[in-house]
């Protein structure tokens, strides 16, 4: 807890005290009354305080939500850097759910991409199935199928990199990407349902060259620090085949 914080419990407590001292002798000397209210107000100052400490009030980069838009873009910066170490050079395709262009996460994360890796040679394409709607909700990871992968790698045959913020479809096993020759060097930002035994084999092959998870001891009261690397490592871990033997769990 920051110094603000600190302070404005102990602004906090001690006007409580206070008040309940006043309001005990209220009865008997009526001038306590505008003391209580005195204390009353920096209670009020002391919680505002500590809301403004915790990023609940205040804006600007203090705020929860920007602080929330940083840790889930800090996973772009992480696939971009390392991909650049593993395989530079080559051109991206990102795969989004439809509509991905109204998220501000997944612009932030592509901007971070870009920028780790060194490229503005990055595709983002949505996966050609139905958009969820309030009438038909759709879980997209239900939805997506092999030969929906298969429209985009096909139309983006010279994309060296494939990044899927969506996981894989249920049926990876049959997409076409997989059996190319050479095949692309796929990173996941999600690792789909039902796909853990193939996300392993493919990434023992060195095919799926990385995957992000969740780090099993986030620390969630912390802020996303400005360095999107710390950020990343507050919130997620990732994964490639030099840890993926300790990191199974995520992959059974």
């Amino acid at each position: 807890m920051q110094a603000l914080g600190i302070i404005s419990i102990a602004v906090m407590v001690i006007g409580l005290i206070g008040m309940i001292i006043c309001s005990k002798k209220q009865k008997t000397n009526p001038a306590m009354q505008p003391v209580s209210i005195g204390l009353f107000v920096v209670v009020l100052a002391g919680a505002i305080g500590l809301l403004v400490e915790r990023g609940v009030i205040g804006g600007g980069a203090n705020s929860v939500m920007e602080s929330e838009l940083a840790f889930l873009a800090s996973r772009g910066h992480a696939a971009g850097d390392y991909l650049k170490k593993v395989a530079p050079g080559k051109k991206i395709l990102i795969i989004a759910e439809p509509n991905f262009d109204k998220s501000a996460q997944i612009t932030a994360m592509v901007d971070m991409i870009k920028k780790a890796y060194g490229s503005q040679d990055v595709t983002i394409a949505a996966i050609p199935v139905p958009a969820s709607t309030e009438d038909n909700p759709q879980p997209i990871e239900e939805v997506m199928k092999a030969k929906d992968f298969d429209k985009l790698t096909d139309q983006y045959k010279d994309a060296g990199i494939i990044i899927s913020l969506i996981g894989l479809p249920s049926n990876a096993r049959s997409m076409k990407a997989f059996s190319a020759n050479p095949a692309p060097k796929f990173f996941l930002l999600s690792t789909g349902i039902g796909t853990g035994k193939f996300v392993q084999e493919q990434m023992n092959k060195g095919v799926i060259v990385g995957a992000v998870v969740p780090n099993p001891k986030a620390n969630y009261d912390l802020k996303a620090p400005a360095d999107p690397a710390k950020a990343f490592a507050i919130r997620f871990v990732l994964v490639t085949k030099e840890n993926l033997a300790a990191n199974k769990q995520f992959f059974e």
